[in-house]
C-alpha cells in the first residue's frame, strides 16, 4: 500500500445526547427527531390584563420538554416562526407546523458546540444545510431524512477533506478526497469505499490510476512514478501481477516481476501490452492518451 496513505476517512462517530424529550438523538450524520406532547401551559402574560390580542397567535408556552415563545396554531401547537429551548439545554429557532421542525431552522445542540443551520422536514436535517460538530468537523451540502445524502463537503478539523457525492452518510458516487499527507483520490466510490475507476496521487509525485473494489486496487492499473516511468499491471487486493514498464521517454521497456524486479523487453511488447490494456479499458485507454 502506498506509503502516507491510511483509511481515517469515514465520517467520525457521533455522539448521542440524552433529554427529557422522546427519541432525541445528536449524532455525527447530524440526526435530531423528536415528538412532544401539545400540553402548553398559559403565561402569566398572557393572562394578564396587558396581553394584546392582536397577537393571540403568539406566544410563550411551557411544555415538558422546554418552554417555547413564537407563533402557534389554533390548537396551541407550535406553527410557523418560534424559539424552543429544550430542558437539556439545545435550542432550536426556526419554522414549525404542528409542533414539527418542518422548513428553514438552526439548532444548537446541549453540548453548545455542535449546530445544524439549513432545511428541516418531519423534525429532520433535510434538503441543503451545514452540520457543525462537537470536534469542529464541518459538514455543508444535501440531506435526507436526517442523512448526508447527494452533494456535499465535509472538512475534518485535521484538515483532510472530502467533496463529492452521499448515501447514507458514507461516500458515494464521484467524489474527491485529501488526505492530510497531501495525497488525493478522486473517483468513484460506494457506500464509504474506493469502488470503481479513480485516481489516487501521491504526495511525492506518484500517480495511480485504474479500478478499485472494496478500498482496494482491483483490475488493471496504471502507475506513473515521480520520475515519469510508467507501469502497466493487473492488480488484486492492492498487489500488483506482473507487467511492463516504459522509461521516462518511452523509448525503452522492461518487463516487471511480481518481487519487482525487472528484465529487458522489447519496446515491441511492450506497447502490444498497453494497446491490449486500451482496448479492455476505456478509463485507461483516456488516462494513457492524456497523461503518458
Amino acid at each position: 500500500m502506498a506509503s502516507g496513505y491510511h483509511q481515517d476517512y469515514d465520517v467520525p462517530e457521533g455522539e448521542t445526547f440524552q433529554t427529557s424529550m422522546s427519541s432525541l438523538t445528536l449524532s455525527n450524520q447530524g440526526q435530531r427527531t423528536h415528538s412532544f406532547e401539545d400540553r402548553p401551559q398559559t403565561t402569566a402574560l398572557e393572562e394578564s390584563e396587558n396581553f394584546d390580542e392582536s397577537y393571540r397567535y403568539s406566544r410563550r408556552a411551557v411544555f415538558p420538554e422546554g418552554s417555547y415563545t413564537g407563533m402557534v396554531n389554533h390548537s396551541g401547537k407550535p406553527s410557523g416562526r418560534g424559539t424552543m429551548r429544550f430542558n437539556d439545554g439545545s435550542v432550536y429557532s426556526g419554522e414549525w407546523q404542528n409542533s414539527v421542525m418542518v422548513g428553514v431552522g438552526i439548532c444548537t445542540y446541549a453540548d453548545g458546540l455542535a449546530k445544524y443551520d439549513g432545511t428541516w422536514e418531519k423534525g429532520m436535517p433535510h434538503g441543503q444545510g451545514c452540520f457543525i460538530y462537537s470536534n469542529s468537523d464541518r459538514y455543508d451540502g444535501s440531506w435526507m431524512n436526517g442523512c448526508m445524502e447527494g452533494r456535499g463537503v465535509y472538512t475534518f478539523q485535521n484538515s483532510e477533506k472530502y467533496d463529492g457525492g452521499w448515501k447514507e452518510n458514507k461516500h458515494h458516487g464521484n467524489g474527491k478526497f485529501t488526505y492530510k499527507s497531501g495525497n488525493v483520490y478522486d473517483g468513484q466510490w460506494r457506500y464509504g469505499k474506493r469502488e470503481g475507476h479513480g485516481i489516487f496521487k501521491h504526495a511525492n509525485g506518484d500517480e495511480f490510476a485504474g479500478e478499485y473494489c472494496d478500498d482496494r486496487k482491483e483490475g488493471l492499473g496504471v502507475y506513473r512514478w515521480a520520475n515519469r516511468e510508467l507501469d502497466i499491471k493487473a492488480y488484486s487486493k492492492d498487489l500488483p501481477s506482473e507487467g511492463v514498464r516504459f522509461s521516462s521517454d518511452r523509448r525503452k521497456a522492461w518487463k516487471v516481476k511480481t518481487d519487482g524486479s525487472r528484465v529487458v523487453t522489447s519496446l515491441r511488447n511492450a506497447k502490444k501490452n498497453r494497446e491490449n490494456t486500451c482496448m479492455l479499458s476505456p478509463f485507461l485507454a483516456h488516462y494513457l492518451d492524456k497523461n503518458c
